[in-house]
């Protein structure tokens, strides 16, 4: 493999966010897209900076206020198509343009940007009807057509299992019963399958349990975590249901004593690849979040979770420091000096580069 060429694979094994609504040839994004063969982005609807500020002065804002207060990529529909059309044009090989569009609280396709209310997955299971679940799904997987977005980071197949954990408080949940979650993420899947959208079970193996936010600290099930939290999970996989796999910062010490799930090669490659028998492509959990950067720099998280077993970072560029124009670069660099220093070997990114293709394969 020449320089060139492992420079390019590994830049297909990140997927970040920007900052950008609008696309001009110099903008950080384009760069990286054009010049580098940046392989996956990341689109939000509201700037984390700027709505945790805007929170201090109105502590009950609501995200539908941030979204037109505080936005980001995500402004208007004929807004959201132009960007990732641009997106596109600037990409030799087909690019992975995602969003969180899990349905209600989390939607980043929501009303401040003219799109339609949409029916959580708390209240969806609530009802148990896979047909209706199925239609807010194709619903939602059409805007993502029309928006020319192609990977859902979608659905939770977390169980909701503790009421003061976010999962639960934020109603991303089908419910508690792993059978009426798989009944309602098989649904979900096969809907966003028909308009072409590619999936994404998350947060293996379930973290639905934890108290704790991710998002902010470092959460420990290992009292917490129950053996019925990878089922889900277990049966979309073993069904082919399985596009994508996000990994979860839960940490649980009985499983690995020093490193959270998205960093631990006995989580990833023992028991999601060869207990779970996934082949597919595997993608962290955002590694700016607390639970991660408390413990470990953003360049440190990257090499570990490729040694683990991670085959796309995902990087929002969304946190509470605000957007980091060099963070593709960043990523770039640290994993490209992990090989040189005998951490990252070339079959990793071999192994990852062929899944992701593999994967892009299917991008309609």
């Amino acid at each position: 493999m020449t320089l060139k060429e492992r420079k390019e694979k590994i830049a297909q094994m990140i997927m970040v966010g920007f900052k950008e609504a609008e696309l001009t040839d110099n903008c950080p994004i384009v760069r990286a897209i054009k010049d580098s063969s940046l392989g996956g982005v990341i689109l939000y609807n509201i700037d984390l900076k700027c709505y945790l500020e805007e929170q201090k002065k109105k502590p009950d804002l609501t995200r539908f206020e941030a979204a037109r207060i505080c936005p980001k990529n995500i402004i208007s529909a004929d807004q959201l198509k132009a960007l990732t059309s641009g997106l596109k044009r600037y990409s030799k090989v087909p690019l992975l343009i995602s969003v969180d569009q899990e349905g209600g609280l989390v939607s980043r396709l929501g009303p401040a940007a003219g799109f339609s209310e949409t029916e959580s997955p708390k209240s969806l299971g609530e009802k148990d009807d896979p047909a209706r679940t199925a239609r807010a799904a194709e619903a939602m997987a059409r805007d993502l057509r029309r928006s020319g977005i192609n990977l859902n980071l979608a659905p939770v197949v977390d169980l909701d299992l503790n009421p003061e954990g976010l999962i639960s408080r934020s109603g991303r949940s089908f419910g508690p019963d792993p059978k009426l979650v798989y009944r309602h993420a098989k649904a979900f899947i096969l809907a966003h399958r028909q308009q072409g959208i590619l999936t994404c079970l998350k947060h293996f193996p379930g973290k639905g349990s934890a108290g704790k936010d991710t998002h902010f600290e470092v959460a420990d099930v290992t009292f917490l975590y129950q053996p019925q939290e990878i089922h889900p999970f277990s049966w979309l996989i073993e069904e082919g249901l399985a596009d994508t796999v996000m990994t979860s910062h839960i940490h649980h010490l009985g499983w690995d004593q020093e490193f959270p799930i998205t960093l631990s090669p006995k989580i990833l490659r023992l028991l999601l690849r060869e207990k779970s028998g996934y082949q597919g492509v595997i993608i962290s959990d955002d590694l700016q979040m607390g639970a991660i950067v408390k413990r470990f720099s953003l360049e440190e998280a990257c090499v570990l979770a490729v040694q683990a077993g991670a085959d796309i970072l995902l990087v929002s560029n969304n946190s509470p420091e605000g957007d980091d124009p060099d963070l593709f670069f960043r990523i770039s660099e640290a994993l490209l000096k992990g090989v040189e220093k005998g951490r990252i070997s070339n079959s990793m990114i071999e192994t990852s580069h062929a899944r992701i293709m593999a994967l892009k394969k299917r991008i309609s």
